[in-house]
């Protein structure tokens, strides 16, 4: 019979995490010097493109398909970066912090395939119905309106991409997000949008995406129809896949 663990030590102890990885993935951990924090994504494959901000962290590969970030020993304050990495198509920023104790210590994430494969870009979206394009056309209309304003650009050489959230609708049977794209050469086509909520913790929301061309912006104006939420939402994120990559806006 295997001796229990010693109290002290429990916390320290390897523990697994597993994080279903999506087109978008916003996660933070915690690290404790010397013990590290192992990355380890699907089989059959190397591990991601992967880049640090905070140099007093460091990454080493283990083998093709993990990765393991550890800080060096004596950092009594508290330090933190972000871990930035590209595998097949998903995009995930990971926050690491210092942390004296291992109350929050995870030893590993274990990063796992949705349970349905999706290809890297999203495919296009197309009105799946007129019940949908009506809410695209009603988004934009002179209807009661929660103004949002907020807008993110995206560069890629000469190219320029602007994202902008424009309003929310809240309906008594359903919400819808109103946004629009626009850009110098034309925006491109919108190959997905995934709406989540949250601070710490992100949770997607369940949509469904309707998008038209908008002549008076030179771009594409679209919808995202949502059940309405039934507690506060205290910050909301969308991330919307273009022609230049992932834009992503907060409010």
């Amino acid at each position: 019979m295997t001796a229990p663990m010693p109290t002290l030590l429990r916390p320290l102890a390897p523990h697994a995490r597993v994080v279903v990885l999506r087109p978008y993935r916003a996660l933070s951990a915690a690290i404790v010097p010397d013990l590290g924090l192992r990355l380890v994504f699907p089989s059959g494959a190397p591990a991601a493109r992967f880049a640090l901000t905070n140099p007093l962290f460091s990454a080493a590969r283990l083998g093709r398909r993990a990765i393991l970030i550890t800080v060096a020993r004596g950092m009594a304050r508290r330090y933190c970066g972000n871990a930035y990495m590209d595998w097949e198509g998903y995009f995930v920023s990971l926050l690491v912090c210092t942390s004296a104790h291992g109350r929050h210590y995870t030893s590993d994430i274990l990063f796992r395939r949705p349970s349905v494969p999706r290809p890297p870009v999203a495919v296009r979206p197309r009105p799946r119905s007129p019940w949908a394009a009506a809410w695209a056309y009603a988004a934009f209309g002179p209807v009661p309106r929660i103004a949002i304003r907020k807008r993110v650009a995206l560069k890629r050489g000469a190219r320029t991409v602007v994202l902008s959230v424009r309003r929310m609708l809240l309906m008594p049977r359903t919400a819808v997000l109103g946004f629009a794209l626009a850009g110098d050469a034309g925006p491109g086509p919108v190959d997905g949008a995934i709406l989540y909520r949250g601070r710490g913790k992100w949770r997607e929301v369940p949509t469904m995406l309707s998008c038209r061309a908008s002549a008076a912006a030179g771009g594409v104006a679209c919808a995202l129809s949502l059940a309405p939420p039934k507690d506060p939402v205290r910050r909301w994120h969308l991330v919307v896949m273009t022609a230049l990559g992932a834009a992503r806006l907060s409010w």
